[in-house]
């Protein structure tokens, strides 16, 4: 991007129209105005801008081209399309964005407006006709997009005083209150329509002493004296009077007068602090509330209050607290009033907890956390909490005490925070980030009070630069949580709607402010649950400043769906989607999830009235619906991920919006699944829905910055889709009578793994199919190889028994295929899965995937014997024997905690050590040389107690083999060791490994005294054997010289008698027609892109010609009706009939003559050859 033109426009007057033509066809990105005065280029100081007026309305024109491909030959006319577009400019420098797609470009601007003069800057690019160059595309650094950090004075967060900003904004108005007078007025106390008229205002204060002189002082007299502030400077005698006032007229516990007290304590707890303590010391809780006495009002009155920590501290006593859990409990009270109940119990008891967290470092923030978002819900409870962190001395000592951070580039999100780690998701919040998050919580509270004040007294300076603070505080994170969750109280939406609404003939900032506010704040689906928000929305009109017509629209709509409701939301699910699914499209759906949600978690009947409203409306069930809508988000949102095709351009709002649909989608589900029953069908569709998005986003959070939001919303549907699953998994989920859901989500995973990628990296997306395998798996909390082989001392766990027994015999057939798919570390983690949920070999799972590994192996060993494959088939063979070697290597090397199991299960199940027997024996016949199979020959020899004497004797045969290759292998006592106790059912093949293994030794001339005399027991134990073969050593006569020196001189002086009577019993064949080349296996596999081409191309089948058969049996008419064959040949009938020869009948009808239309039928009797053939 780059500056195209700068110009200042003067208009022709009377149209207002002024006109901007390029020398070539331009693609605009940004158009830059600049306020009277600016300078705009530094390196030209005598260029000044000279805009007037100050604010004004422009509209824009741009001439629209589409871009004409290279290769078209033909030069279309260019067509007059004017793309309109509205400009309010409020004075100051400001950047409008302009996106007029990549497919058109413009040579002419138009504007019109009522201005005198307008400078300003157009940025963008040139768009060339020609054909892009064929060089080499040159690359560029593209720098890091990191955030700006807040200035100090914008940053309450890391401010001592948090309120500091909000007192500065507040001394832009002349004579302003201080900020506590402030907040009681706009968020406690809310004046009298009679006060604001009051030349006093606001320093109008409450009349204590003239109510405690009123001839008649009730609880309503001080309700309506208390609804004005309390003078700061008031006496404590009159505050102490009042209060006494109070309690004297307190009698027998009354609905009437519990609501009366329960007011004056909600009243008194933005006031000054001493009054709300003499209250607290005079009224005692027991003697006015109970559980007869108090009504959903009453309680919600002293919910407010109780955001003052001296009233919640008063209130906690056990017989209060017992008397709310009364109300909870009691089938007296409606469902509202048992809500209040609960509340203010929570807040009560987290008033300790907040306190706690405030000094303590090592406290819990949950309950902290909770009350803070619970208090943000309701505007008297934030303007108590935010008089009480300003006023109460215990409190701001506490944040005192906490140092103060420099401005950082993140700020904690708790509120998400708190939600993810209630869902099992998420980290744990530090005490830093608890107390940076209240004192912003503090700063924006502050902030919106002042605002709110501005508002009131229309000073639009300070009302445009609040609203300023709280536009730059959405674009935070962190901030943007505060911001957007507080101004969704109800006085705050209105205010927003009186900005927008109040028509200008001038565009205000404040106004443009406002509108970019609500934008931001329609984009959370919660927000519209909010029916304050929805009027506001519904009561805008255009022309609007900032807010585009197609974006009001949006708006507008998911604005009407809310205000429908329950009804309106189901049509929106049931609704047949266009695909690919709009932004439009999935804010809607959004919508319509949050608003089910809200009417399950809200109303008793909720399930009832949903499902009522889906089958009389559209006749359709509620859970499979849900989830055909979800299985069309996860096509979508796997489009952006795919590697088989041009994905589409990388559009992060979109992605981002199907993650959370998906997200809300799948969260509905599971709030549902636990009282509807989801079919097997619609539970295999979701699972496979599941682990598409999973896979995605992995993806999303490699290629998307850390910070953008597709990258949140990958990460926070990452954690839902685990925990999704895992709830699907569990053993008492049924889909169906006796179908267990796990087994049809471990089924689906396995299948999904090895089949469909759905357009995505095979190998990338089998990982993903594994971490969700991993994870469904139940993880054993017991050992059950910590002592020895199994420790039998646990306790039989339920699950996993039923996992066991129930679910993983009937998926074995698909498991084994997913298994053989995966990596060889993956392989060993899986099998070890298997084992240890298999703790002690009730169905033996583990043993099972052991012996169609051996049998694998064994089948490879084979193919890899036949001489007729190619270079490149032997070459992946033999990476596979290497994979399945080292598989086994893992399985069971001794730090593995397999390899007792693994040992176990070679000596006891009969088919394990038959088929290893047979491995075994294969690898030493193809001389294969691996350095794992080395590694397993030597385990194998040092715990081959327990095994059967075929066993022992090819582990004999695979240890000589692995000596042949390593001489420095402590394997010569193992194998003179099992010579005794082993089967040897092939001499020759011993005769000949044991001659390569002492070829090696000679060859390398180190021999200790250990290893010799190993050496001659082995040489001991031939001699002694029946059969002389054993005496023919298939070693060179010079070797063998050489190994008797050898064997001399490491040999203790009391052997030396022994290797003398050897000398003379061994007899040597050193026909080298008996050495065969080895097969040396790899761990890595390289192939020419040609040789996975033919790997993969299909085996070409071989497909005769058809010919006519031929008739064993004739036909019973055909030897009556039939003539001789004298007869055809007769020259009688010659022009009758005629012979054909090969495929001469073919050819001829394939003429154009034969094909011609003609009333005579083709001839039905045709001889092949003259023989009939």
């Amino acid at each position: 991007m780059k500056l195209l033109h700068w110009c200042t426009l003067e208009p022709q007057r009377p149209s207002g129209l002024a006109a901007i033509r390029f020398t070539a066809p331009v693609r605009v990105s940004k158009i830059r105005v600049f306020p009277n005065g600016a300078q705009p280029f530094a390196q030209c100081p005598d260029v000044v801008a000279r805009t007037h007026p100050d604010s004004f309305f422009l509209d824009v024109f741009f001439n629209a081209m589409p871009i004409n491909p290279a290769e078209s030959k033909e030069k279309q006319r260019a067509p007059n399309a004017l793309v309109p577009t509205t400009i309010a400019y409020a004075g100051g420098q400001v950047d409008f964005t302009v996106d007029l797609g990549t497919e058109y470009a413009s040579r002419l601007m138009i504007v019109k407006g009522q201005f005198d003069a307008l400078s300003l800057a157009i940025y963008g690019d040139v768009v060339s006709e020609s054909q892009p160059s064929s060089e080499g595309l040159t690359h560029k650094t593209v720098p890091a997009n990191e955030p700006i950090p807040l200035s100090k004075a914008l940053d309450p967060a890391n401010a001592e005083d948090p309120t500091s900003l909000a007192t500065n904004l507040l001394s832009t108005i002349e004579d302003a209150p201080p900020l506590s007078l402030v907040t009681r007025l706009m968020f406690c106390l809310k004046p009298a329509n009679e006060d604001w008229d009051d030349s006093r205002f606001p320093y109008l204060f409450a009349d204590l002493e003239q109510a405690c002189a009123a001839e008649e002082f009730t609880l309503d007299v001080a309700v309506d004296v208390l609804h004005r502030p309390v003078s700061d400077s008031i006496p404590e005698d009159i505050l102490t009077k009042f209060v006494e006032c109070i309690s004297a007229t307190i009698g027998p516990k009354d609905p009437d007068q519990s609501f009366l007290v329960a007011k004056i304590f909600r009243i008194s707890a933005s006031q000054l602090p001493s009054l709300s303590l003499k209250l607290c010391h005079c009224i005692e809780p027991s003697h006015v509330f109970d559980s007869s006495s108090m009504d959903e009002d009453t309680i919600l009155e002293l919910l407010d209050a109780s955001a003052n920590p001296d009233i919640a501290r008063h209130l906690n006593t056990t017989s209060f607290l017992d008397t709310l859990r009364d109300i909870q409990e009691s089938a007296q009270h409606d469902r509202a009033t048992q809500v209040a109940a609960r509340r203010l119990l929570a807040r009560i008891s987290a008033w300790d907890a907040f306190e706690d967290a405030l000094t303590n470092t090592q406290a819990d923030l949950t309950e902290s956390i909770a009350m803070l978002r619970d208090i943000g819900a309701e505007e008297q409870s934030l303007g108590i909490w935010l008089m009480s962190m300003t006023q109460h001395d215990d409190l701001l000592t506490k944040m005192s005490e906490n140092p103060v951070f420099s401005s950082t580039h993140s700020y904690p999100r708790l509120f998400s925070s708190i939600r993810n780690l209630r869902n099992g998701s998420g980290v744990a919040v530090s005490h830093d980030d608890f107390i940076t998050f209240i004192r912003a919580f503090i700063g924006v509270t502050s902030v919106l009070a002042v605002w709110a004040w501005a508002d009131s007294l229309a000073h639009d300076m300070s009302r445009e630069r609040a609203l300023g603070v709280l536009h730059l505080w959405q674009g935070v994170d962190g901030y943007r949580e505060i911001v957007d969750y507080l101004l969704l109280l109800p006085q705050l939406s209105k205010r927003l709607g009186w900005i927008i609404s109040d028509k200008v003939e001038v565009p205000r900032k404040s106004t443009i402010f406002g509108e970019k506010i609500l934008v931001e704040l329609c984009k959370d689906p919660d927000a519209f649950l909010h029916f304050d928000l929805v009027d506001t929305i519904l009561s805008i009109e255009p022309p609007l400043c900032f807010i585009p017509e197609t974006e009001r629209l949006t708006i507008r709509k998911i604005a009407l769906v809310a205000d429908d409701g329950l009804h309106a939301a189901v049509d929106e699910l049931t609704y047949a989607n266009d695909h690919p699914l709009s932004l439009r499209r999935l804010r809607t759906l959004r919508v319509s999830i949050a608003i089910l949600e809200k009417h399950l978690k809200n109303d008793d009947d909720g399930e009832w009235k949903l499902l009522q409203a889906i089958w009389d409306d559209h006749s359709v069930a509620l859970l499979p619906r849900l989830v055909d809508v979800f299985v069309e988000v996860a096509i979508d949102l796997n489009q952006h991920f795919v590697v088989t095709a041009a994905p589409p351009p990388k559009n992060q709002p979109l992605v981002a919006q199907l993650f959370r649909c998906a997200e809300d989608l799948l969260r509905l589900l599971f709030r549902l699944t636990p009282r509807f029953t989801l079919i097997a069908r619609s539970l295999r569709i979701l699972t496979l829905g599941i682990a598409d998005v999973f896979a995605c986003t992995d993806v999303a959070d490699t290629i998307y910055s850390q910070n953008s939001s597709a990258c949140t919303s990958a990460q926070s549907m990452r954690q839902t889709c685990l925990d999704v699953i895992h709830k699907f998994s569990e053993p008492g989920f049924i889909v169906e009578p006796e179908k267990l859901g796990a087994e049809v989500v471990l089924r689906t995973l396995f299948n999904h793994g090895v089949d469909g990628s759905r357009g995505r990296d095979p190998a990338y997306h089998l990982l993903q199919m594994f971490t969700l395998v991993d994870h469904v798996l139940p993880e054993p909390s017991y050992r059950p190889f910590e002592n020895g082989f199994e420790d039998g001392s646990y306790k039989e766990d339920e699950q996993l028994t039923n996992w066991v027994l129930s679910v993983l015999p009937n998926v074995l057939n698909e498991a084994q295929k997913f298994f053989r798919s995966l990596d060889v570390e993956n392989e060993v983690h899986f099998m070890r899965r298997l084992v240890k949920l298999d703790g002690d070999g009730l169905v033996g799972i583990g043993e099972w995937f052991l012996i169609e590994e051996l049998k694998h192996l064994l089948q490879l060993m084979q193919s890899l014997s036949i001489l007729t494959t190619s270079p490149d088939e032997r070459a992946v063979l033999q990476y596979q024997v290497s994979s399945s070697l080292l598989f086994l290597y893992l399985l069971m090397k001794p730090s593995s905690n397999t390899s007792d199991w693994c040992i176990q299960a070679i000596s006891s199940i009969a088919d394990v050590s038959l088929y290893l027997t047979l491995c075994l024996k294969e690898l030493v016949s193809s001389r294969v040389v691996s350095s794992h199979l080395n590694n397993i020959a030597e385990i194998l020899a040092s715990r081959s107690s327990s095994f059967n004497e075929e066993l022992n004797g090819a582990i004999i045969l695979s240890a000589l083999m692995t000596l042949r290759q390593d001489t420095s292998k402590q394997l010569w006592s193992p194998v003179a060791d099992l010579l005794k106790v082993a089967t040897i059912e092939d001499p020759d093949a011993l005769r000949t490994e044991l001659g390569h293994a002492l070829t090696a030794v000679v060859q390398s001339q180190v021999l200790d005294a250990g290893p010799a005399t190993a050496v001659v027991s082995v040489l001991e134990w031939l001699i002694a054997q029946p059969d002389t073969k054993y005496t023919i050593l298939y070693i060179k006569n010079d070797d063998l010289t050489s190994l008797y020196d050898l064997l001399h001189g490491a040999l203790p002086g009391t052997d030396a008698p022994r290797l003398e009577t050897l000398k003379t019993k061994f007899t040597v064949d050193e026909d080298e027609s008996l050495t065969e080349a080895d097969t040396i296996v790899s761990d890595s596999l390289e192939l020419t892109l040609a040789g996975v081409e033919d790997l993969l191309r299909p085996t070409p089948v071989h497909v005769e010609a058809p010919s006519t058969p031929k008739r064993d049996t004739p036909d019973l008419f055909g030897l009556v009706l039939s003539p001789p064959t004298a007869i055809l040949r007769s020259s009688t009938t010659t022009g009758l009939t005629k012979t054909y020869f090969n495929n001469d009948f073919r050819d001829l009808r394939q003429t154009p003559s034969a094909r011609q239309n003609t009333s005579r039928l083709p001839s039905m009797h045709v001889d092949v050859g003259i023989n009939g053939q």
